[in-house]
């Protein structure tokens, strides 16, 4: 059988679970099957595993821009973040300035929610229907390696809907409000464990995960295109994450280490190439191509320029000035985005000779919102350079500080995702370094990060300014691929977005302050914590939507 047939297993599995009641979990299976002729055998528990992996690319809700992991990336953490703006489409504003947080019936809330319970509640019936007793030693040891997959899997889940939904480790030390936790599928209300409780459950997943993955002496094969599965790297790129949202240095920094060993940062040529095919650098990612498309409800049609979707073409993703003006120019990553010179933003009309951009009489920049152009210098070079390079479609419009990260790799909007990269391994190790105290550390790991772009880059910082660099290299390298907001959050940021009369490039109508603006405090937005939607709480009388501050077992009920 196929990767792709593999892959699309998924569907039959014959109950979506999620955390919520029966009714909500009536999604109809796009083919059927029983569970005891899925879970006959090692092979075709193997197809449920890879059906884990689909439901990270699929469409859902009914709803373009719905796709699964990308959704999370684009509408919880790129959108909402510091890095990226789409051009000139100021009806996003709710969702970029994080106003839907305490929304409960709004889909953006609740569509994280449902999708990560729904691999939550497949990996629990793989995990349900696992033998008891094994003829062979070889036969436990297959499935040994179906059980850590699905541990990974549910694993990787809880992380993220702890980063969505939960607070930050440091505003309770753990004891604030965590998950419903599932481990069966069962679907009888549940209250919701604390959060040092959602991590305990976190970490004994992938502890038994990895003991299972060493004792089955099992892997997924060694090619490149089969980074979709999960394996032992898998588990400890998990863990590193996870350790890193709790503030665990010490796990974060071993796990950072082991998640990364088989895997190399990539060079410029990988880098330019359009971020849709795993390489040596990709530890895990979403897998998609024009075998199994969603056509218009892919990531790439709303974080990429190349794609023929008019969220694409119309309102192409943007990077903040902010981010790439700590690069050094030398960096070759730059090529990627369409950086506007000096003397373009004179000859366009927007600059003054000194470097002042220019405004009309009541003191509005004549820049067009967050940077469309239509004519001039800068346009002229994006027309040529960018769209012969294929990082663009010909109507797609042009503005200034263009990102041209993910370029479709064919069909609608199709190409893969990275969701685990080497380079994200090593800043999560030099933060943990960093928090410990270990600067040579720290220094060391951001050179083995940047000199593969930057032959001569060399770090002598320390303190304050180390973190900056630190901070700059992890925004910049990682951009549009579901950190910035996340990030922001662990570290108690504030979100800053300077317009263009800042010395910044954002449009006024995605920046602001106010309980409505896009710059705001670690307090504001509900402490950058989703509630838990209405849809859950329809059907499970054991939580309420929004956490009290003074949150303890039992006070939802």
């Amino acid at each position: 059988m196929n990767k792709i047939l593999k892959i699309a297993v998924c569907a039959l599995l014959p109950v979506a679970f999620s955390s919520c009641g029966e009714d909500y979990l009536n999604t109809a299976p796009q083919s059927s099957t029983t569970k005891e002729n899925l879970f006959q055998s090692y092979e075709t528990a193997q197809y449920a595993i890879n059906g884990l992996g689909r439901l990270m690319s699929k469409q859902y809700l009914g709803t373009q821009g719905y796709n699964g992991e990308g959704t999370v990336y684009a509408y919880i953490s790129d959108w909402p973040g510091d890095g990226l703006q789409k051009l000139n489409y100021s009806g996003w504003q709710n969702v970029i300035k994080s106003n839907y947080n305490q929304s409960n019936n709004n889909t953006n809330v609740h569509v994280s929610w449902y999708y990560y319970y729904r691999v939550i509640g497949n990996a629990n019936q793989i995990l349900e229907n696992i033998p008891e007793s094994f003829e062979t030693n070889s036969l436990k040891n297959e499935w040994d390696y179906i059980k850590a997959q699905a541990l990974t899997y549910r694993a990787y889940s809880y992380t993220m809907l702890a980063q969505i939904y939960s607070r930050r480790w440091t505003d309770r030390n753990g004891q604030s409000r965590g998950l419903v936790l599932r481990v069966d599928t069962s679907k009888d209300p549940l209250p919701c464990s604390s959060l040092a409780e959602t991590f305990d459950l976190i970490y004994s997943d992938l502890d038994e995960a990895l003991s299972l993955f060493a004792s089955s002496g099992k892997d997924r094969p060694s090619d490149v295109d089969m980074r979709w599965m999960a394996n032992e790297d898998v588990a400890h790129a998990v863990y590193s994450r996870a350790a890193l949202v709790k503030n665990d240095w010490q796990n974060a920094i071993t796990h950072s280490q082991l998640a990364r060993k088989n895997y190399s940062i990539m060079g410029t040529e990988e880098y330019l190439a359009g971020f849709n095919t795993a390489n040596k650098e990709w530890i895990w990612e979403v897998f998609e191509d024009d075998t199994q498309p969603i056509y218009y409800y892919s990531f790439y049609n709303y974080m990429s320029a190349s794609c023929a979707g008019s969220a694409s073409r119309t309102y192409p993703p943007l990077i903040s000035k902010q981010i790439v003006d700590p690069i050094d120019p030398s960096d070759t990553r730059l090529a990627i985005y369409a950086i506007p010179t000096r003397e373009e933003l004179i000859s366009d009309g927007v600059m003054d000779a000194d470097g002042n951009i220019l405004t009309d009489e009541k003191g509005n920049v004549l820049i067009n919102g967050s940077g469309l152009v239509t004519e001039g210098d800068f346009f002229n070079r994006v027309r040529r350079d960018f769209t012969n390079k294929g990082r663009t479609y010909s109507t797609t419009n042009v503005g200034y500080y263009l990102g041209t990260k993910f370029i479709v790799k064919s069909g609608v909007g199709d190409g893969c995702v990275p969701i685990f990269r080497a380079a994200e391994m090593i800043y999560n190790e030099a933060e943990a370094q960093f928090r410990l105290g270990n600067e040579a550390a720290v220094r060391s790991l951001l050179e083995e990060a940047t000199k593969p772009y930057q032959e001569n880059y060399s770090c002598t910082k320390s303190g304050d300014e180390l973190w900056n660099e630190l901070v700059a290299l992890r925004k910049f390298d990682l951009w549009c691929e579901g950190h910035s907001w996340f990030d922001l959050k662990r570290w108690g940021a504030s979100m800053v977005r300077k317009t263009w009369s800042e010395g910044g490039s954002w449009a006024t109508y995605f920046a602001g302050t106010g309980v409505s603006g896009g710059n705001y405090g670690p307090e504001d937005k509900n402490n950058w914590t989703l509630v838990i939607p209405q849809m859950e709480t329809n059907y499970n009388n054991k939580v309420i939507s929004q956490e009290d501050p003074n949150w303890a077992p039992g006070t939802d009920e």
